[in-house]
């Protein structure tokens, strides 16, 4: 049983780390990347999503899959320059925090282009140190995730 378990939870966290890149369409269409943390003990997670065109931007970081009770925490930066934005989802499962739906979308670093960091992380607490995180640095060229 322990075997059968360990090897669902390593397909797991192979299957939480893959990164999923959507294509650009129009000018006005949102170039996303999306990064998983490794399930924690119970099959918890979290995911972060980021959204750039235009020099505008959501973020969004979601608690998914079974109750753990750790949070999700989140951050976007973008390297060479000290602009960061740090999202928690600390509400249960099926939380999210950000995201074009509640407005966080803001202006991005000029120019655009270059290298951002997508970090995604569970988190005991809102001051507890944060493990199982995953990440993704990728170059953005101002209109798609290359």
């Amino acid at each position: 049983m322990r075997a059968s378990r360990l090897a669902v939870s390593a397909g797991a966290a192979a299957t939480g780390v893959a990164l999923t890149l959507l294509a650009a369409g129009p000018a006005s269409a949102y170039a996303s990347r999306t990064v998983s943390t490794v399930p924690s003990a119970t099959d918890g997670y979290g995911t972060a999503n980021a959204s750039l065109t235009g020099g505008d931007y959501w973020f969004k970081v979601c608690d998914r899959g079974t109750a753990d009770g750790y949070r999700t925490v989140g951050r976007l930066s973008k390297d060479g320059t000290s602009w960061s934005v740090t999202r928690h989802a600390a509400n249960g499962t099926d939380t999210c925090a950000g995201g074009s739906e509640d407005s966080t979308s803001s202006i991005l670093p000029q120019p655009l282009e270059g290298y951002y960091t997508i970090k995604v992380c569970l988190r005991d607490g809102a001051d507890g140190a944060d493990f199982n995180c995953g990440s993704v640095r990728a170059y953005y060229d101002g209109s798609a995730w290359l």
